[in-house]
């Protein structure tokens, strides 16, 4: 009766009697298959678009029967490396230069696995299907650095980062900027562009708040190191409502330029037929205006007791709980 062959390492069976003289020789390169099956290596330079791993009965040179397997070499276009079709695992490395093109590593005639570049993948066939361990794994713990130079996705459950509330910053870089996004988690601190945030939250450069904001329990600060920068809140109609001229040292409402006083309102900014101001005095029993300044009996301060000022020189418009009022002004001697 000849020989038969394993179907996962090709070992040759050999038959009662059979390979008189040789039959040492053929159970050593089964040994040497096995071998190779628990800890061979092999490199294997890809071809074409469409390549086989060798497989030989009985023989040494047999490519799928090594437990590692190196792939090398440049892809002309989307390739596919097929073993035999039957149980087994490997550890493939892709050390090929994709340029571009995809390399699927498969059972033959089955459904393989994609491979990465420059990536190191441990691998097992049911015979029809080629699995990735390390795309459906359970918990991992890595003790060390765990470096990913592909796309990281995490969906399904939460993402915690420091469970143990150890000393341990978070940064995650941009493009241009090394702190893009920063947790200093000694002083309890987030920094957006700076990796060494002053408070809470520190952002350096600008910030857009496109929904509702609620300051609630604190203060509020603009402009706490008092910069020469400017503020300014819009209305629907109005680019200026307000404004303050961090320069200037001045308000303005309803315009951007406010030179003729600390408090500027300019109501032809408005489109609609208003009064400039209104004072609504809850108080029954107070003053709508209190003024506090420099009494002298000339006109030499801002408050006098002088009682002969200039003469009459003209009234101004004010509108007292619906009915309108003239107030005299008088010219300054």
């Amino acid at each position: 009766m000849a020989s038969s062959y394993s179907s996962s390492l090709n070992l040759e069976l050999q038959a009662t009697g059979e390979n008189s003289g040789t039959w040492g020789n053929i159970t050593n390169n089964n040994l040497q298959k096995v071998e190779s099956a628990i800890k061979g290596y092999v490199s294997v330079a890809i071809a074409s678009t469409n390549d086989t791993l060798a497989t030989t009965d009985g023989s040494t040179t047999d490519e799928q029967s090594n437990a590692i397997i190196k792939l090398t070499g440049t892809l002309t276009g989307d390739t596919v490396m097929s073993c035999e079709a039957v149980e087994t695992w490997y550890i493939v490395d892709d050390a090929t230069t994709h340029s571009g093109n995809s390399l699927t590593f498969k059972p033959s005639g089955g459904t393989g696995t994609t491979l990465v570049q420059g990536a190191k993948h441990i691998l097992y066939s049911d015979g029809s299907t080629m699995f990735d361990v390390l795309n459906d794994a359970g918990n991992i713990t890595a003790n060390g650095t765990l470096t990913v130079s592909g796309n990281t996705s995490l969906d399904g459950g939460t993402f915690v980062f420091n469970e143990s509330s150890a000393d341990l910053d978070f940064r995650i870089e941009g493009n241009g900027d090394a702190n893009l996004f920063f947790t200093d988690a000694g002083n309890d601190r987030v920094g957006i562009k700076t990796n060494s945030p002053s408070t809470e939250l520190h952002v350096v450069g600008g910030m857009k708040v496109t929904s509702t904001v609620d300051l609630d329990g604190g203060n509020f600060t603009f402009n706490e190191s008092g910069a020469s920068v400017d503020f300014r809140a819009e209305t629907n109609t109005l680019t200026h409502a307000f404004f303050i001229d961090g320069s200037a040292d001045k308000i303005g409402m309803g315009t951007s330029s406010p030179t003729s006083a600390f408090v500027t309102i300019d109501q032809a900014s408005s489109s609609a037929g208003i009064a400039v101001l209104t004072l609504d005095q809850g108080d029954a029993d107070q003053e709508f205006i209190r003024f506090d300044g420099t009494s002298n009996s000339d006109q030499s301060s801002s408050i006098t007791t002088d009682t002969s000022v200039g003469s009459l020189t003209g009234h101004i418009r004010v509108n007292i709980n619906g009915t309108d009022f003239w107030i005299p002004f008088y010219a300054t001697n």
